[in-house]
Protein backbone atom coordinates (compact mmCIF):
# COMPACT_ATOMS: atom_id res chain seq x y z
CA UNK A 1 0.00 0.00 0.00
CA UNK A 2 2.61 2.39 0.17
CA UNK A 3 3.47 2.45 -3.30
CA UNK A 4 -0.12 3.10 -3.66
CA UNK A 5 -0.35 5.91 -1.24
CA UNK A 6 2.90 7.46 -2.81
CA UNK A 7 1.13 7.53 -6.34
CA UNK A 8 -1.94 8.88 -5.14
CA UNK A 9 0.17 11.55 -3.46
CA UNK A 10 1.49 12.47 -6.69
CA UNK A 11 -1.55 12.56 -8.50
CA UNK A 12 -3.01 15.28 -5.43
CA UNK A 13 0.57 17.14 -5.75
CA UNK A 14 1.60 17.20 -9.55
CA UNK A 15 -1.89 17.02 -11.43
CA UNK A 16 -5.24 18.46 -8.80
CA UNK A 17 -2.43 20.74 -6.81
CA UNK A 18 -4.14 20.54 -3.91
CA UNK A 19 -2.94 22.79 -0.84
CA UNK A 20 -3.70 19.15 1.47
CA UNK A 21 -2.38 16.84 -0.82
CA UNK A 22 -1.59 13.66 2.99
CA UNK A 23 -5.33 14.39 3.45
CA UNK A 24 -7.16 14.03 0.13
CA UNK A 25 -5.03 10.80 -0.40
CA UNK A 26 -5.84 8.94 2.69
CA UNK A 27 -9.09 9.98 2.09
CA UNK A 28 -9.02 8.41 -1.56
CA UNK A 29 -7.13 5.16 -0.38
CA UNK A 30 -9.89 5.02 2.33
CA UNK A 31 -12.62 5.57 -0.56
CA UNK A 32 -11.30 3.15 -2.76
CA UNK A 33 -10.61 0.09 0.38
CA UNK A 34 -14.31 1.28 1.53
CA UNK A 35 -15.73 0.26 -1.51
CA UNK A 36 -14.33 -2.92 -2.14
CA UNK A 37 -14.57 -4.14 1.74
CA UNK A 38 -18.35 -3.22 1.21
CA UNK A 39 -19.11 -5.08 -1.82
CA UNK A 40 -17.50 -7.98 -0.40
CA UNK A 41 -19.39 -7.86 3.01
CA UNK A 42 -22.76 -7.31 0.61
CA UNK A 43 -21.78 -10.04 -1.34
CA UNK A 44 -21.43 -12.28 1.49
CA UNK A 45 -24.55 -11.62 3.40
CA UNK A 46 -26.24 -12.33 -0.09
CA UNK A 47 -24.83 -15.53 -0.38
CA UNK A 48 -25.38 -16.47 3.52
CA UNK A 49 -28.31 -14.79 4.72
CA UNK A 50 -29.92 -13.22 1.10
CA UNK A 51 -29.69 -10.14 3.18
CA UNK A 52 -28.15 -6.77 1.96
CA UNK A 53 -25.58 -4.43 4.05
CA UNK A 54 -27.37 -1.33 5.51
CA UNK A 55 -26.90 2.09 4.32
CA UNK A 56 -25.59 2.73 7.95
CA UNK A 57 -23.25 -0.19 7.90
CA UNK A 58 -21.70 0.86 4.69
CA UNK A 59 -21.29 4.24 5.67
CA UNK A 60 -20.05 3.50 9.19
CA UNK A 61 -17.28 0.90 7.36
CA UNK A 62 -15.66 3.55 5.13
CA UNK A 63 -15.73 6.05 8.22
CA UNK A 64 -13.99 3.64 10.21
CA UNK A 65 -11.61 2.57 7.35
CA UNK A 66 -10.94 6.41 7.14
CA UNK A 67 -10.02 7.03 10.89
CA UNK A 68 -7.96 3.88 10.77
CA UNK A 69 -5.80 5.24 7.38
CA UNK A 70 -5.66 9.01 9.19
CA UNK A 71 -3.54 7.11 12.18
CA UNK A 72 -1.87 4.69 10.12
CA UNK A 73 0.21 7.07 7.54
CA UNK A 74 -0.78 10.24 9.16
CA UNK A 75 -0.59 10.40 12.73
CA UNK A 76 2.08 7.99 13.05
CA UNK A 77 4.37 9.62 10.38
CA UNK A 78 4.39 6.87 8.15
CA UNK A 79 3.00 9.49 5.19
CA UNK A 80 5.97 11.60 4.98
CA UNK A 81 8.62 8.34 5.37
CA UNK A 82 6.62 6.72 2.69
CA UNK A 83 7.33 10.49 0.09
CA UNK A 84 10.58 10.46 1.54
CA UNK A 85 11.84 6.73 0.36
CA UNK A 86 9.53 6.52 -3.25
CA UNK A 87 8.58 3.63 -3.20
CA UNK A 88 7.77 1.81 -6.20
CA UNK A 89 6.50 -1.51 -8.13
CA UNK A 90 9.56 -4.05 -9.30
CA UNK A 91 11.69 -0.71 -9.35
CA UNK A 92 9.65 0.76 -12.28
CA UNK A 93 7.93 4.01 -12.63
CA UNK A 94 5.32 2.91 -15.23
CA UNK A 95 4.42 -0.60 -14.05
CA UNK A 96 3.65 1.59 -10.20
CA UNK A 97 1.46 4.22 -12.40
CA UNK A 98 -0.05 1.15 -13.91
CA UNK A 99 -0.89 -1.16 -11.07
CA UNK A 100 -1.71 2.39 -9.22
CA UNK A 101 -4.31 3.18 -11.91
CA UNK A 102 -5.65 -0.07 -12.01
CA UNK A 103 -6.69 -0.48 -8.63
CA UNK A 104 -8.42 2.93 -8.44
CA UNK A 105 -10.08 1.81 -11.25
CA UNK A 106 -11.51 -1.52 -9.99
CA UNK A 107 -11.83 -0.77 -6.06
CA UNK A 108 -13.36 2.49 -7.56
CA UNK A 109 -16.18 1.41 -9.73
CA UNK A 110 -16.94 -1.47 -7.15
CA UNK A 111 -19.63 0.73 -6.11
CA UNK A 112 -21.09 0.68 -9.62
CA UNK A 113 -20.10 -3.29 -10.66
CA UNK A 114 -20.20 -4.56 -7.08
CA UNK A 115 -24.40 -2.85 -7.40
CA UNK A 116 -24.90 -5.31 -10.80
CA UNK A 117 -23.23 -8.25 -9.25
CA UNK A 118 -25.32 -8.05 -6.03
CA UNK A 119 -28.25 -7.21 -7.63
CA UNK A 120 -27.75 -10.58 -10.11
CA UNK A 121 -26.90 -12.49 -7.19
CA UNK A 122 -30.00 -11.25 -5.09
CA UNK A 123 -32.34 -12.26 -8.37
CA UNK A 124 -30.19 -15.18 -8.63
CA UNK A 125 -29.98 -17.42 -4.98
CA UNK A 126 -32.65 -15.19 -3.40
CA UNK A 127 -36.18 -16.42 -4.67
Amino acid sequence: MDVIYYYYYLFYTRIIKDNEPHMLTILAISATEGFALNMLIQVALILYQCKQISSLLWISIIVLINIFNYYYYYKSGRSIRIIKKRPMFFSNNRISILLTVLFFIVLGTSIIWGSILTKYLLETYCK
